[in-house]
């Protein structure tokens, strides 16, 4: 896989609590210069990136109940608005885990399909944090995703652990091809990289800083 088709399978971020405008606006450039898939960022900058990337190929992304996902619903679905409305082109959504784990599966499904039915044709991701999930809740978030109609399941935020291998396989074994993946969290280098590609995933989340630096390897 050469360098620019690597660059088309990741997502570059800027999302931690420090990011400041300097940041985003390395993030544009390196963005521009790479050809990644998407920029992510945090939704205060997203009317920067939009104005940043427009006439490009690289989309703009936002969050929406990141990264704890324990919004109200409600709170969700304005944040999703407000995404759209400025420019995101990419959602990606932290799922309600403490539902999922309270066996509360109608709420996280009709979460989902709420959000989705704002979003319509761009696509939804959604986090459902692979790493606080014991086995078969694991692949019952990937079912729930499937059925509120998501685009992805994304294995993480970036901010609790990170994915493994094993969990991008786990997530492939459940969906099959009724939705793709995006693998996100300590993903660090081209081997790490590829490795994810080949298990199943389509998309990688990765900081724009670790991003550079694969693509450079």
């Amino acid at each position: 896989m050469d360098l620019l088709e690597l660059a088309s399978h990741m997502d570059a971020t800027q999302v931690q609590s420090n990011v400041t405008e300097k940041d985003i606006d390395d993030l544009i450039k390196q963005s521009v210069k790479y050809g990644f898939a998407a920029a992510f960022v945090l939704p205060c900058y997203m009317n920067h990136v939009k104005m940043g990337l427009d006439g490009t190929r690289v989309h703009t992304g936002g969050v929406v109940g990141f990264p704890s996902g324990g919004e109200l619903t409600e709170t969700k679905l304005y944040e999703t608005r407000q995404n759209i409305a400025l420019g995101a082109e990419e959602v990606d959504m932290v799922i309600n885990v403490g539902w999922l784990l309270s066996g509360k599966y109608d709420w996280v499904r009709d979460e989902i399909k709420a959000v989705k039915d704002i979003t319509g044709n761009i696509p939804l991701k959604c986090i459902i944090e692979i790493s606080l999930l014991p086995e078969d809740y694991a692949k019952r978030a990937c079912e729930l995703v499937i059925e509120g109609g998501g685009d992805y399941v994304k294995t993480a935020t970036g901010w609790v652990a990170p994915t493994t291998l094993d969990q991008v396989k786990l997530i492939k074994s459940v969906v099959g091809d009724s939705v793709y993946i995006k693998a996100a969290g300590g993903i660090r280098s081209r081997q790490t990289a590829l490795d994810f590609l080949e298990a199943g995933a389509h998309r990688l989340g990765i900081s724009v800083r670790n991003a550079v630096k694969i693509l450079q390897e």
